[in-house]
């Protein structure tokens, strides 16, 4: 089996609940348009209005022989996101650099590492105060995973991990389940996703810290996800909030993909207007 990285355990009930891949809840206004120039240099211009605020966004893509380059620029800002990766450079290692141009102190390395017995991610900032993060997946048995994380800050004498985690995992064909303890240890997160048919799944999530009082909260959502006969995708959740969101997506022939995606409140419907956001992805 191929190991999933630290980050990686519970992806599934995230993308039900939130959505990373697709069907990304979001209530603003976008428009995306993707090509690709004769050399290979892949372009997405992209239109976003949140709220009063319009923002344009262009990413350029390059990649070759297992190279990839990406560049981010942003209306309104004078720095450009870069982040550059090259796969293989050994069996199973990968390594990236990523910056915020260019502002030299935002540099990081980060090394990915994956064995069948195991996945490591390693980063470390390159500026002058850089902090640096190690992170560890194992399967103990079939489907079973353990992982940690920490991070630390070079700079300081003393030493000591700024923060830590620990992750235990089943990751199964039809279900899902991740335990992290986060912060230190201080706070528990639970997920847990099941697809119980072909194109469908059930997701949960509950987060509380782990320390005692009655002013403990407990913070939790569920969602339901599903493939309709039409291949559009639909999605609803609720969370302890009592907000409710929707979301349908739908891919045309041509390729272009649209989405709407509704968010309100189910306790008071009338204390506040609904959320509606609306993307539209040309190809």
């Amino acid at each position: 089996m191929v190991v999933a990285a630290f980050a990686e355990v519970g992806r599934s009930a995230r993308e039900v609940l939130v959505g990373t891949r697709e069907g990304v809840y979001s209530f603003d206004q976008k428009a995306t348009l993707t090509t690709k120039t004769s050399d290979g240099v892949g372009l997405v211009l992209g239109a976003i209005r949140a709220g009063d605020k319009a923002d344009l966004t262009l990413k350029t893509t390059y990649s070759r022989d297992g190279f990839d380059l990406n560049a981010l620029f942003k209306t309104g800002s004078d720095s450009v996101d870069v982040i550059a990766r090259a796969d293989n450079l050994a069996p199973g290692l990968r390594a990236s650099i990523s910056a915020t141009l260019p502002d030299t102190q935002s540099g990081k390395l980060t090394l990915d590492y994956n064995h069948p017995f195991g996945h490591a991610t390693a980063a470390v900032g390159l500026g002058a105060r850089p902090k640096a993060s190690l992170a560890l997946t194992t399967a103990v048995y079939t489907n079973f995973l353990l992982g940690v994380e920490g991070a630390v800050d070079v700079s300081k004498s003393s030493g000591g991990l700024d923060d830590y985690s620990v992750v235990a995992g089943y990751m199964g064909p039809d279900s899902q389940i991740a335990l992290r303890l986060t912060d230190r240890l201080s706070t528990a997160r639970l997920s847990v996703v099941h697809n119980y048919a072909r194109g469908k799944a059930l997701a949960a999530e509950v987060s509380r810290p782990l320390h005692q009082g009655s002013a403990v909260s407990v913070d939790f959502a569920v969602g339901i996800q599903q493939r309709l006969n039409n291949g559009a995708l639909f999605k609803a959740k609720v969370d302890h909030l009592g907000v409710a969101s929707l979301l349908y997506q739908q891919t045309l022939q041509g390729g272009e993909r649209a989405t709407l995606a509704a968010q309100l409140d189910a306790l008071s419907p009338g204390s506040k207007p609904p959320k509606v956001g609306l993307a539209f992805d040309l190809a």
